[in-house]
């Protein structure tokens, strides 16, 4: 369930609740392919604004595994902190939004990236490698991105309203309690990542 200033169990708000979070789905599958057109576009242009794909294969094979496991937690991290300030802002919406899709876009560059270096035959690999830690925490930001929407939208109602609204504190302390558990997903996420790489780095380099 969302965050929001007051409960209600109705069908309503059941169906918002999944609208919402298919659309942010819908948003990071977007991001996700202009990622792959910037690497196709083959650029040095498009290659800075990838500031956020994964580490190449070579780079993972010769990393150890905690240096893994942190590098993909800290990159998730830093994204999650980015949408919680987003939440905290009437107008911050867009930047949440925005953030996802740049997150999507870093996936989709590395995934195609990294199909374009193995080929066809070792693309199986390369997905068991890449999608599962990356599914996870892709999912974990979608969640908090609709939470810091949320949030934001019960701002924006707030500094439109002419009446003072009451409980908005035990609705901050709600957000955060949600953002530490999508945290938690995100240091699942990273693990996934590392053992994918333990399993799987070694057919590929």
């Amino acid at each position: 369930m969302q965050t929001s200033l007051t409960r209600t169990d109705g069908k309503e708000n059941a169906v918002y609740s999944r609208g919402s979070f298919a659309f942010l789905c819908g948003a990071a599958i977007v991001g996700v392919l202009l990622g792959a057109m910037c690497f196709c576009l083959n650029s040095a242009q498009a290659d800075r604004l990838m500031l956020f794909r994964g580490s190449s294969l070579q780079l993972r094979a010769e990393m150890s595994y905690g240096r893994i496991m942190a590098g993909s937690l800290m990159g998730s991290t830093v994204f999650l902190l980015a949408i919680a300030l987003s939440g905290l802002c009437a107008a911050g919406q867009p930047f949440e939004l925005a953030l996802l899709i740049l997150r999507g876009m870093g996936l989709g560059y590395t995934l195609t990236e990294t199909y374009s270096a193995v080929g066809k035959a070792a693309a199986p690999y390369a997905a068991c490698l890449l999608i599962p830690g990356a599914f996870i925490a892709m999912l974990a930001l979608i969640a908090a991105a609709r939470e810091a929407i949320c949030l934001s939208n019960i701002y924006l109602r707030i500094t439109l309203a002419d009446r003072q609204v009451q409980g908005l504190a035990d609705t901050v302390k709600l957000y955060g309690t949600k953002l530490l558990v999508i945290e938690a997903m995100l240091a699942l996420a990273a693990c996934a990542d590392t053992i994918s790489n333990y399993l799987f780095i070694g057919k590929l380099t």
